[in-house]
Parts: C-alpha cells; sequence; structure tokens
C-alpha cells in the first residue's frame, strides 16, 4: 500500500479532490462579462444573469469549441462570439441562429456541462464532480464570513505552488516563528514545542501544546464538502486582540494555486470602524508581507521532488494528519 505522504498517491490528487466546493473568483470579478477561468485543470466561464445570479459552465461551445468566455451574455443566454450559438442559465443549448431547422433538430439534444455554483461572502464558488448524477451537498463555509459581528477583509493571491503544499503550511504551525519572526505579529513564542492533533466532525485540529495566543499557533481544517482553514494571530495594537483568518486554496493546475486569506474581526462600534480604518492604511501592507514569505518558500518546493528528501519530525504531526485525512477522502472514508 502506498504511503499517505507518497508523492505516487498524490499524483491522483495534484488537480485537486473532487465532489468539493471551490471558491474560483472574486464575486466583484464576474460583472456584465463572462469571464473565463482555469480551475483543478478545467476550463471553465462565469457569468451573471439579469438577475445577477451567477452560473458556471465549461468553457468551450458546443458547436466548434470556441471559448464561451469571449461572447457575450445576452438576455439570461450565454452567446458564443463565433457564431452566435447560446445556452441557457443550465447550459441548454437554445439558439442556432444560422438554421431555425437545425436549431429545432440540434439545440434540444446539445447541453453545456455545468457546475453548481453560488455567490456568497464575497466570493463566487463552484462544486467540481466525477458524477454529475450524484446529489450535490450543501455549501458550508466559516460562521464567520456570514454572522454581522464580523466585519473583514478579502486577500487574493496566484501562487506557482501545488496546493498540497500549501494546506500544509497552513497545518503547520511551528514554522511560524521562524519563518515569520521578524514579523509585527508572529516575531513572539517559542522555538520548540510539542504538538496535538485531535480529530473533529469536519476535519482536524492541530495547536501547539505549550502557548495560546502568542504566534500561529494553531489551526483547524475543515474538509468535508470544501476544505478551509481557520487559525488566529494576535494583533499588538489597534484594538488589540486576536484577527480570525480563514484560508481557502483552489487549484489552478499542477503548479499553480488560488489562494485566499479572508480577515476578519468580531467587534462593533468604533472598535470595528477603528479595525477597518487601521487595516486599510496599515494592516494589510504587514499582512502581505507575511503571506509573501510563505509564498516564496512554498514556490521553492517541488511536491514530487520534496517527498522524496524530505524527513518529518514531531513538529510535523498536522502535516502527517492531512496526509491521512487526504487518502481517507479519496478512498471515501471517515472525514
Amino acid at each position: 500500500m502506498k504511503p499517505a505522504g507518497s508523492a505516487e498517491f498524490e499524483d491522483d490528487l495534484k488537480l485537486g479532490l473532487r465532489n468539493m466546493w471551490y471558491p474560483v473568483c472574486r464575486s466583484d470579478f464576474v460583472k456584465d462579462r463572462p469571464a473565463g477561468l482555469q480551475r483543478l485543470g478545467q476550463d471553465i466561464v462565469v457569468w451573471r444573469d439579469r438577475r445577477g445570479a451567477v452560473h458556471v459552465h465549461d468553457d468551450r461551445c458546443l458547436h466548434r469549441g470556441a471559448k464561451l468566455s469571449l461572447g457575450k451574455a445576452v438576455n439570461d443566454t450565454l452567446r458564443c462570439g463565433y457564431h452566435g450559438w447560446a445556452y441557457d442559465t443550465k447550459g441548454q443549448c437554445v439558439t442556432i441562429p444560422t438554421s431555425k431547422t437545425v436549431e429545432a433538430r440540434l439545440a434540444p439534444k446539445l447541453c453545456l456541462p455545468t457546475f453548481a455554483s453560488q455567490d456568497r461572502a464575497g466570493l463566487v464558488w463552484a462544486y467540481f464532480t466525477d458524477d454529475a448524477s450524484a446529489p450535490i451537498p450543501g455549501l458550508v463555509i466559516p460562521e464567520e464570513l456570514e454572522r454581522p459581528e464580523w466585519s473583514g477583509f478579502i486577500c487574493e493571491s496566484m501562487w506557482a505552488a501545488n496546493w498540497i503544499l500549501i494546506v500544509e503550511n497552513l497545518a503547520d504551525p511551528m514554522h511560524g516563528p521562524f519563518l515569520h519572526g521578524q514579523s509585527l505579529t508572529l516575531g513572539k513564542g517559542a522555538l520548540e514545542d510539542d504538538m496535538r492533533v485531535t480529530r473533529t466532525s469536519g476535519g482536524f485540529l492541530v495547536e501547539r501544546e505549550g502557548q495560546r495566543g502568542v504566534n500561529f499557533d494553531w489551526s483547524e481544517i475543515y474538509g468535508r464538502d470544501a476544505m478551509w482553514v481557520r487559525l488566529d494571530i494576535p494583533l499588538p495594537f489597534g484594538p488589540r486582540g486576536i484577527l480570525r483568518i480563514l484560508c481557502f486554496c483552489t487549484p489552478i493546475d499542477e503548479n499553480n494555486s488560488l489562494v485566499y486569506f479572508l480577515r476578519y474581526r468580531n467587534l462593533n462600534g468604533w472598535k470595528r470602524m477603528y479595525w477597518r480604518f487601521l487595516y486599510r492604511t496599515f494592516w494589510e501592507k504587514q499582512h502581505f508581507k507575511v503571506i509573501e514569505q510563505d509564498r516564496v518558500m512554498l514556490e521553492s518546493q517541488r511536491r514530487a521532488q520534496s517527498r522524496l528528501v524530505e524527513h518529518l519530525s514531531n513538529s510535523d504531526r498536522g502535516v502527517s494528519e492531512l496526509r491521512r485525512f487526504l487518502r481517507e477522502k479519496k478512498a471515501g472514508g471517515r472525514s
């Protein structure tokens, strides 16, 4: 049997887990024209109907294979820019303008591959499945993103790294005081500690045993029908307290990923207004410096090659647990 962290096993996952929800872009990225994207190695088109509802399809016209993202949305249909073939919000071909006879005979037989989609928390989500006939689970996102007492911002980045490396980094709190030790928020805490891993109903929690609220000391990985990570870091001023970070990673292809870090705080009144002002004028730049350190380090690795030389230690318990978790997900086991 292949070990849970083997490159051979992970080759099956290099483009992401199927039967999962993923954020594919920011909501404000999809406006009056269709948007063409590559996600999980697939070309998709995202567009809005006249009500503003978002729809996601395979980005290839069924006529000659031209990209539908080069067309436009017309009267609640997605019209190909090459010959004008049009598809409704469910992907059904409804117009073949060059011949009404052909339209009546052929159009009812043609339907674009379509992805279930939702527009929530400032992001467009799509469900990627390997079985179109299977029921689609509800999308569960962190409660902070839709509860009024929480307020925050979206940070979006593109990294030239495989998605598994990125999630492993988030399951590895012990890198905080080393890689980010010179930052304002992550410069304190012990450089040595034991790690504890606890399974939850939707994933697992990895945490340092010796400290809490000092550095990047814990992370919660959720991976039932969507995968995201919740963690806290301390803010030394303005107002002081924890900053909740909700992380999502969507594979673009084998070597590139779309990464979201949503930064939220539970504040009200003047503290909320002050925090939002400080974030725009100061904290956003500081936080980009921190994630830039992560990006550079992860892009220096190559997933398959790094596995051949790695030697995991006790500080990597979160990484080992993530690999077991992914193996179980792939096998259809408990999660």
